[in-house]
């Protein structure tokens, strides 16, 4: 959610292509359904191969994943498949990219949260860092864009409160 990664993404995500040391993770490949099975390709396009910052928070959880993935394999033993993905069932198996969808609509019925699909995470992540002034060139080529007049028009949503601040500094210019 922090990162605005695509559902795709997310499901194509193996270790090879997270530098822990270095807090980044590469987005070298996405593993979509086709015809209701999984397929791994190259991301849709130049700017979709990336490299994603990863703050202290984010590394520390996918440190943690990583422990409780390796505790996984350890009590499975010999059936436990190496897989490499960051995102796997309990014996190494890499999730269906529809589990992503899945468990956001289980936690969203469960709390009592609206339904919210896995990609309006992605929107959600676009317009808080535009909201919080970050460049949109900045946060184009985190999303993985082509154009940063993608993110404007697609992505930059107005949020509730935003109009105040720009609406009050124009009122000081023009009438003080």
């Amino acid at each position: 959610m922090t990162r605005g990664l695509r559902r795709g993404e997310l499901a194509g995500l193996k270790w090879d292509a997270i530098d822990l040391d270095g807090s980044t993770m590469r987005i070298v490949r996405t593993r979509v359904l086709v015809d209701g099975k999984p397929v791994v390709s190259a991301p849709k396009t130049e700017a979709g191969r990336r490299n994603v910052p990863l703050d202290s928070t984010l590394v520390a959880m996918l440190r943690a994943w990583k422990t409780r993935q390796g505790a996984e394999r350890l009590s499975v033993g010999e059936g436990y498949e190496h897989s490499g993905y960051v995102f796997t069932d309990e014996v190494g198996r890499p999730l269906n990219p529809e589990y992503f969808s899945t468990a956001l609509e289980s936690i969203t019925r469960a709390t009592g949260i609206r339904r919210v699909r896995l990609h309006d995470l992605r929107h959600t992540a676009a317009s808080l860092m535009l909201a919080a002034g970050e460049p949109f060139k900045v946060v184009s080529e985190m999303l993985g864009h082509a154009n940063p007049t993608i993110t404007q028009n697609i992505y930059a949503h107005a949020m509730p409160g935003m109009a105040e601040a720009p609406g009050e500094r124009l009122s000081r210019s023009l009438l003080s």
